[in-house]
């Protein structure tokens, strides 16, 4: 009997030793004090796993690390570019058919003040781009808006073009196409799109003055606008949407029947300036019928 009553008085003391770490348990009843241990240190780890994988705004993802590669070969080119170099990439008119002047024009510019003002919008255009829709996503407006910029100007404008601002615009109007599919899920939206479309504002006040002020060096106006709308057209196509609906597919074929149309028409209107044209000028007017 007395050994009976050790025992029950053991089994009594067990429980009650039980009994705190069962009710503190988000598990409910505990078979032993290792599942315990399990339970109350696996939410810890959970939480500082958390807190480590968390990104922070100095890391090297959020970097625009495309735009900025491209910003130091501009900048590079035009420290130890020469002038003699510098006639074989930039565009002529009456050397439409040499293709590569349509890509390397964009690394010429007419002194620093134009290359500090384009380096700086560009990477100011492309840094919330970058990390929203990628590098290789931002990296192909900007290419693509100046090739379709310069196609503009060499069918509308007869004169020499220079600098990398028809890419810079491309991702300026990028960020309207960014907006339009992603509305619903991008941060600060509002402030976003007064300031875009302050942005967009301003360079068209500043085109026309600089225009009808006939100041030097002249704007190529053409190449600005047929490289913004090459940003905000391709921007629906090339960019992705978050939360896809069903105009999400209407302006994917929208930007990319648009974008069609424009390359189709610059090319049939260079075809006829090549046919109808006076060869080896510069600075003339265009004839497109002969």
């Amino acid at each position: 009997m007395e050994e009976e009553r050790l025992w029950s008085c053991k089994m009594e003391r067990k429980l009650e030793a039980k009994i705190p770490i069962e009710a503190a348990s988000p598990l409910g009843t505990l078979e032993s004090s290792m599942d315990a241990e399990n339970v109350l240190v696996k939410p810890c780890s959970f939480n500082q796993t958390c807190t480590r994988q968390k990104p922070k705004w100095h890391t090297f993802r959020v970097l625009p690390i495309a735009i900025l590669t491209v910003s130091s070969c501009q900048i590079g080119f035009h420290l130890y570019s020469t002038p003699s170099f510098n006639k074989l990439l930039r565009f002529e008119p009456n050397k439409r058919l040499e293709v590569w002047r349509y890509f390397t024009y964009m690394l010429v510019h007419d002194g620093w003040s134009h290359l500090a003002l384009n380096v700086v919008m560009q990477c100011i255009f492309a840094a919330l781009l970058e990390i929203s829709q990628g590098r290789l996503r931002v990296l192909t407006i900007y290419v693509l808006g100046g090739v379709t910029g310069i196609l503009g100007a060499a069918c509308l404008h007869p004169d020499l073009v220079v600098g990398a601002s028809a890419g810079g615009y491309s991702l300026l109007l990028s960020n309207v196409a960014d907006l339009v599919l992603n509305f619903h899920t991008i941060n600060y939206r509002i402030y976003r799109a007064i300031s875009i479309s302050t942005l967009i504002i301003f360079d068209v006040i500043y085109d026309i003055v600089h225009i009808y002020s006939s100041r030097e060096p002249q704007v190529s106006w053409q190449a600005h606008f047929f490289g913004g709308l090459t940003g905000l057209f391709l921007g629906l196509v090339v960019f992705k949407c978050n939360k896809p609906t069903k105009s999400t597919r209407v302006f994917f074929c929208l930007g990319l029947t648009l974008y069609f149309i424009f390359i189709a028409s610059f090319i049939v209107l260079m075809a006829q300036i090549e046919k109808c044209g006076t060869k080896g000028l510069i600075r003339r007017q265009f004839v497109y019928l002969c």
